[in-house]
């Protein structure tokens, strides 16, 4: 896709990170916008910038882990706009610890966040851009994370792997039934300085913090300190739109951000290929 005028695009977790410098630069080329995000301040803050582009947009305030949330934002654009043309399922939440010491609520929000509501995304959205029968676009975001491993945050590994091999597995499917025109991509940046750190502040109250000991554990606390040095010492997040969109252009399914993601990358491939244990690449 290179004409981007007046085509609709709908980004989940666009209030803020790379969610909304995506929506900030779909307004930029034109695009009509429609944004999901958890908090309403930040949902508010996010419209009154695309609008100062001079975009139409709507927004949803809701819990885009829930299925039913999903097909309320796709409801909504549907009656806004008539028809997506870009989807980005940009959603995602981190928390530190290894498998065994994690709380059994934040496996599942883990994986709610950063795999199932991306699944949600496609299955809803998909159907409706095969139905149009005109170029669309899926951006799945990803990490780094899920090309190489450490031992640091296991769940936000094994979710964010997931969900490239969905969005590369979706990317396949789509070719292998003629349906080419919807292109499939994956944004696996490193570092950006977004508010990914701050997720607990986005918990639902489902998996609110409670009185689990992990929460006041070393693992938890130098987790959120780790990932706080991390995120603020990383790329700012406005490059990240453009490169999205360039990607898009180009037809590039791997949007890289930090040119040493394929490097890590290749090094986790090269010890499978040889046969040699895991090593922490991070």
């Amino acid at each position: 896709m290179k004409d981007f005028k007046d085509k609709v695009l709908v980004v989940t977790g666009g209030s803020s990170g790379l969610g909304k410098e995506i929506a900030l630069e779909g307004a930029r080329r034109g695009m009509k916008i429609v944004i999901n995000g958890f908090t309403q301040e930040h949902v508010d803050a996010a419209v009154e910038e695309i609008k100062a582009l001079g975009a139409e947009v709507v927004s949803q305030c809701a819990d885009i882990t829930k299925l039913e949330n999903v097909q309320a934002l796709f409801d909504l654009t549907m009656e806004t706009f008539g028809r997506v043309d870009m989807l980005c399922n940009n959603a995602g939440v981190a928390v530190s610890g290894p498998i065994w010491e994690l709380p059994i609520k934040d496996i599942h929000w883990i994986t709610e966040a950063n795999f199932l509501s991306h699944l949600y995304g496609m299955r809803i959205f998909i159907p409706q851009m095969i139905k149009q029968g005109d170029e669309a676009v899926v951006v799945n975001t990803a990490s780094t994370a899920g090309l190489m491993t450490s031992g640091s945050a296991v769940m936000y590994h094994a979710t964010k792997h997931a969900d490239l091999a969905a969005a590369e597995a979706t990317y396949l499917a789509l070719q292998q039934r003629g349906l080419e025109r919807i292109q499939v991509h994956a944004l696996v940046p490193a570092f950006v300085q977004t508010l990914i750190h701050e997720a607990d502040s986005r918990r639902p109250e489902r998996y609110a913090i409670d009185d689990d000991p992990y929460y006041e554990g070393v693992e938890f606390k130098t987790g959120y300190l780790r990932s706080k040095r991390q995120v603020e010492n990383g790329m700012p997040a406005d490059y990240v739109g453009k490169c999205v969109f360039t990607a898009v252009e180009d037809k590039k399914f791997y949007i890289y951000t930090h040119p040493e993601s394929q490097m890590m990358a290749g090094a986790r491939v090269q010890n499978i290929i040889t046969g040699k244990n895991p090593s922490n690449l991070l």
